[in-house]
């Protein structure tokens, strides 16, 4: 089924072109004829997405997009989503000229989102002037850049130019996301000598207002631009020496610095700009203004670090797991469970001991407890008793003698079978598990020469001690 949607999905790639559905001007379902048909095949194709397979999201997803590109007109998914499916397709496919298609399939489709949105085919809630149009084309710009550098690897000159088409239209509003792009490839390009430096500087002296402007004014993500300026002044600092001038910088701000020579925000702002300027470590006011800040930074990274850590039990344990301290990782998973707010929760966290228990420390008999007590509280849940066949598996070379294996074995299939059984999502893993380890079933002679009939209950012996149904294999 896998097989034939993907090649769906690349015979319209090289065979269909968008221009057709963006000629029909937008269009939304909302007077259409065939309105019912296009919601039908949005939820679908959505609800596809949503569960990950988004191969077998491409044949509604294209119904839906022809009939409505613009959908109801108040969203732009039909465009969103088609890049989603693209960039899938592009990543998925090794053939250069597939590639490329599905490459330009994502390019066609920002364009297009951007055409409806201009055409007010898309509406923008609450939005009734040009200024929040303006912004939203901004952002989207911002997320093509983002696609193109991470996901699409497009030519540097072409991500600059989107990115500069970005910085233009949003000006002091542009996305924080297009820090990391900007800087990389603004300094990569200086370096091979595919940029000149007043525009290398142009673009750090523009990320610099974006960065300065939100970390001052916007409460909700200024921590998420001061983060990115910090990024783009480092990696401006490979080339700080060939386009700035020190000098100049110190003459400017070091008046300020010396009003209020005690001020956190004044020393980190200054240190930093001065930093990024070219100014050498060994100059005395560098010195003076390191020592300082180094003193502001290590405070301030040790106060949040601790407050990180309170505040996050669950991250401190995957990193304890890194680091091999498996019994401190069990015991954060403790912790975190203390403030769960659902079952669900608990029970994944619950899982996650069981996990550490069986697979770093060995202890089955603990493990399989644990993965019980998941199992308890997430109702139709398999990936617990896919865990505790797991266990069976690995403990079935050491359960008794050979005849003991097997039957570990069996039990493991029971597990494995019951993990589909309530859970429809484990069946692919449960069964390639199964496939795995049906050759170790016990054989009919073995049995017969035991005494054993096919259907018998046998109990497990060793650890395990599960009653299993006897069968043979073929």
């Amino acid at each position: 089924m896998k097989k034939s949607l993907y090649t769906i999905a690349l015979v319209w790639l090289v065979s269909s072109s968008l221009s057709s559905s963006l000629n029909a001007q937008c269009n939304t379902w909302l007077n259409s004829p065939q309105k019912d048909e296009a919601e039908t095949a949005h939820t679908l194709y959505r609800d596809a997405i949503k569960a990950g397979k988004i191969m077998e999201a491409i044949p509604n997803w294209e119904k839906a997009f022809n009939i409505a590109p613009a959908a109801d007109g108040l969203r732009d998914w039909h465009f969103s989503d088609g890049i989603t499916i693209y960039k899938a397709i592009y990543e998925k496919e090794t053939d250069a000229a597939k590639k490329e298609a599905a490459l330009k399939k994502v390019m066609e489709l920002y364009a297009g989102m951007i055409e409806c949105y201009k055409a007010k085919s898309i509406k923008i809630p609450n939005c009734n002037d040009e200024a929040c149009l303006q912004k939203k084309i901004g952002d989207i710009k911002a997320l093509q850049a983002y696609d193109m550098y991470y996901s699409l690897r497009n030519p540097y000159p072409e991500v600059l130019k989107v990115l500069a088409e970005c910085t233009k239209i949003s000006g002091k509003d542009a996305l924080y996301t297009i820090f990391v792009p900007y800087a990389d490839i603004a300094v990569y390009q200086f370096l091979d000598k595919a940029l000149p430096k007043e525009e290398a500087r142009a673009i750090h002296q523009k990320l610099n207002e974006i960065g300065e402007h939100n970390v001052a004014t916007n409460k909700k993500y200024g921590s998420y631009y001061k983060d990115a300026l910090a990024y783009a002044n480092a990696k401006f600092a490979e080339i700080e020496d060939f386009i700035f001038d020190c000098d100049y910088f110190k003459e400017k701000l070091e008046p300020e610095y010396r009003k209020d020579a005690e001020n956190h925000e004044t020393i980190k702002m200054v240190f930093n700009k001065l930093s990024s300027k070219g100014c050498t470590e060994t100059d005395p006011l560098m010195i003076e203004l390191k020592t300082k800040f180094e003193k502001i930074v290590a405070e301030e990274n040790a106060r949040r670090r601790a407050e990180f850590e309170a505040s996050n039990p669950i991250y401190m344990a995957k990193k304890m797991i890194d680091e091999g301290d498996f019994d401190g990782a069990i015991a954060k998973y403790k912790e975190a469970i203390e403030s769960a707010e659902t079952d669900d929760e608990k029970g994944e966290l619950v899982l996650s001991i069981a996990s550490v228990q069986f697979r770093k420390l060995g202890q089955a008999a603990a493990a399989r407890e644990s993965a019980r007590k998941a199992a308890g509280l997430k109702d139709n849940w398999g990936a617990p008793y896919l865990l505790i066949g797991d266990m069976y598996v690995s403990g079935a070379r050491n359960c008794d003698d050979d005849w003991g294996s097997r039957l570990a074995v069996l039990a493991a299939i029971d597990k494995y079978q019951t993990a589909k059984s309530i859970d429809p999502s484990m069946t692919s893993e449960a069964n390639e598990r199964i496939g795995r380890i049906s050759s170790a079933m016990p054989a009919k002679d073995d049995g017969f020469m035991r005494g054993h009939k096919e259907g018998q209950v046998l109990t497990v012996p060793c650890w395990i001690g599960e009653s299993v149904r006897l069968r043979f294999k073929d």
